[in-house]
């Protein structure tokens, strides 16, 4: 659904915070006691809500019965003697509105103040209120000019209200109509009991004052307005739930699911590139719109999550989306050779990397680097040209199978279409992180969960994401020992049951990141104490996921060598039994992490962990949906009315399969399913993320069951005959 980009007008509908900004605007407004008219600025760029923000004021000054509002729409004017009749009018038919008693006398006297001031003739090169009444002439004397505007004040004062004048899209105005703004503010509007709103994008009204005034036109606002504000940015947590919560939304409506690789992959490359380059509520907006438009398109055509990157693209940097479009063979190509044909051009990778880097030129050097890291989590293929890295054959197949857009038959198609809540303070947080990230507090964790208790969590985990460069080598230590320790205050899935925007999982990645930046010979020790104290135990298996070298596909770095990653399994696999019996482990932790723990007990002890299974398996029938559970895929579902229930099985591959053969007797397990199910082989499965029914998961499992030992028989019969 496409949103449009109306500024809103009700606190409800406050996706940004901006409403106690607003708030206290508005209170300074009402508050203020002296009778001589002032100014107050809102100043803001393009996009970053203005008029909401002018809106939210309004809706709270209308609270007062003692205050009036008058809005005037500056682009209603052709020239300066419309402007200022058209500007009294206004005024005159507002206090008419609102006023009782006087409010004939009142507005009659704005007309005819404006009359006068319009028969005086342009404003132009007037400086000064002595100079504007020198420059009215014969035709209406100074005296009476003063003592028809004194008679209006005096009237507004004995009315006891104050009249707020509200002036948006000062900004959008040429040159010469925003000089008239402040000549009409400055110098013939400044009645008693009167206040100005003034909203605009200060760089360009200042250029645009330039020339008034000869110390520049900063100066010159200064001298005009008394009270400048500066529009708050938009909170970073905020803007990131309003993105996800639409496109979240997107995906729902058209019926798309995530798998939990696919998801993860979101999560990571969503917060460390994607939100930081949303600077705008504005541009959040037409990124959702954006994702609204094409997915219905390429639903089943691409890879979602790539559409989604492209997307980002496409609307934050349209230039560099242009260049990717173009030129797809930079993107897609594995260079396994030193050239490559372009057209009838022969390419280097060193000659790929030039161009790609003189794209990239364009852009800050901040935004550049961050922009290349956010292209290589895309496009894989240019971590070859920029950090020389290879490509496996198989990495080359699963881009093609999941549909990519870094893969070269799939490029095309991404582009085929045509597309012309609460705020952690600053200062508190500071305050934490100086305690938390120089000392342990393995014996105090009651005195951490306490510091961190009261923030909103989300928060914390995107604050401290968006620092990592900050923080010394013995400084992320510290944060992932003591972080570890309190995995169960930070949430697995957001109020919409999203596990995708859960700090529980940003944490995780977050001691990741620590681990990866320690010297490697210390990086086993950390990820050894980690397993040892985090807490809870399903905390422990997360960060053990992230530090897995094949997490995420393969795409992060290797930490460990395998011996030394065997000691980090090691000590999660023994903190586990000692604390838990089998049964009560799967109880206590996610299927998935079940199915890791038992991983790590069949490389550590292969007889023992297929005896236990077989001894759990025989001591409860139902003991064997939660092992099939275990090894199966779970996938995601997004909305709807079912929070909290949005998981479901959808498949059960041949990897699956031959993991759960490390782990059982996988005759008796079959056996066990024919007893406990019948045979259910027939099942004959359409799609991989449909929801199973247990007797559908149990036929899939026999059917891939049978499949093995036929090929296996077949095999062996190959090699009987040679």
């Amino acid at each position: 659904m496409i949103k449009t980009d109306l500024p809103i007008t009700k606190r409800e509908d406050d996706a940004f915070q901006r409403y106690p900004f607003a708030y206290q605007i508005a209170s300074v407004i009402k508050g203020h006691e002296k009778t001589d008219s002032f100014v107050v600025g809102v100043y803001g760029k393009w996009g970053e809500g203005k008029t909401s923000v002018l809106n939210f004021i309004k809706e709270e000054l209308n609270l007062d019965p003692n205050i009036v509002v008058i809005n005037f729409n500056p682009w209603l004017f052709r020239d300066e003697d419309q402007l200022l009749k058209t500007f009294f009018s206004v005024l005159a038919n507002g206090l008419n509105v609102s006023f009782e008693g006087k409010k004939e006398k009142i507005g009659k006297k704005l007309l005819d103040y404006a009359d006068a001031i319009g028969a005086a003739g342009s404003l132009v090169g007037v400086s000064g209120v002595k100079g504007f009444l020198q420059h009215l002439g014969n035709k209406f004397s100074a005296i009476s000019i003063e003592d028809n505007k004194e008679k209006i004040n005096q009237g507004l004062e004995d009315s006891g209200k104050r009249v707020v004048v509200v002036m948006d899209d000062i900004d959008r105005l040429s040159n010469s109509e925003v000089q008239s703004i402040f000549r009409l503010v400055k110098l013939v509007a400044d009645f008693k009991n009167t206040a100005y709103l003034l909203s605009f994008d200060d760089e360009l009204v200042a250029s645009a004052l330039d020339s008034l005034y000869s110390k520049g036109g900063y100066d010159y606002l200064e001298k005009i307005i008394q009270l400048p504000l500066r529009l708050p940015k938009a909170q970073l947590s905020s803007v990131k739930k309003y993105t996800l919560n639409s496109i979240f939304a997107e995906l729902d409506s058209n019926e798309i699911l995530l798998e939990e690789d696919e998801h993860q992959r979101f999560n990571i490359a969503f917060d460390e590139y994607i939100l930081r380059l949303i600077v705008t509520p504005r541009v959040a907006v037409r990124y959702a719109n954006s994702i609204s438009f094409a997915l219905p398109l390429l639903k089943g055509e691409v890879n979602i999550v790539d559409l989604v990157f492209i997307e980002g693209i496409k609307v934050i940097f349209p230039r560099l989306y242009d260049f990717i479009k173009d030129n797809g063979i930079f993107f897609t190509k594995t260079y396994n050779s030193p050239s490559f044909s372009r057209g009838k051009e022969v390419q280097t990778k060193e000659e790929a990397k030039k161009h790609v880097e003189d794209h990239l030129e364009l852009y800050p050097i901040l935004i550049r680097e961050r922009l290349q890291r956010y292209l290589k989590e895309v496009f894989p293929q240019l971590k070859i040209i920029f950090d020389n890295e290879d490509i496996s054959e198989y990495e080359t197949k699963e881009w093609y199978a999941k549909k990519r857009i870094c893969s070269a038959l799939y490029f095309d198609t991404y582009f085929s279409y045509v597309v012309l809540e609460g705020k952690v303070s600053d200062v508190s947080f500071d305050g934490i992180l100086d305690q938390i990230k120089e000392v342990d507090f393995f014996n105090r964790r009651d005195e951490l969960v306490r510091l961190i208790s009261e923030m909103d969590k989300a928060e914390v985990a995107l604050k401290i994401q968006l620092l990592e460069d900050s923080f010394t080598k013995d400084q992320k230590k510290f944060l992932a020992l003591n972080l570890s320790l309190i995995g169960d205050i930070f949430p697995e899935a957001d109020s919409g049951g999203f596990r995708i925007m859960a700090p529980f999982q940003q944490i995780a990645y977050f001691i990741q990141k620590c681990v990866e930046d320690q010297e490697p010979e210390n990086r086993v020790l950390l990820g050894v104490e980690l397993m040892k104290r985090a807490t809870p135990l399903n905390f422990a298996f997360e960060i053990w996921r992230t530090l897995h070298p094949k997490s995420d596909g393969g795409s992060r770095p290797n930490l460990f060598t395998d011996s030394d990653f065997e000691k980090i399994s090691k000590m999660l696999y023994n903190r586990s039994r000692s604390e838990l019996s089998l049964g009560q482990l799967y109880e206590s932790i996610k299927d998935t992490y079940f199915r890791y723990f038992l991983e790590i007990g069949s490389k550590l002890n292969p007889k023992g962990i297929k005896k236990e299974i077989k001894d759990w398996l025989q001591a409860d029938d139902e003991n064997f949906m939660k092992l099939l559970y275990a090894f199966s895929q779970t996938t995601h579902s997004f909305g709807g009315s079912k929070k909290g229930r949005n998981t479901y099985k959808s498949n059960f591959s041949e990897a699956f399969y031959n993991l759960l053969k490390n782990v059982v007797d996988i005759d008796f397990f079959y056996s066990m399913s024919v007893e406990l199910f019948g045979d259910q082989s027939d099942f004959e499965p359409t799609s991989d993320r449909d929801a199973l029914t247990d007797e559908q998961l149990v036929g899939w499992f026999q059917r891939v069951h049978l499949d093995k030992n036929i090929g296996e028989l077949n095999q062996d019969d190959i090699s009987v005959d040679e």
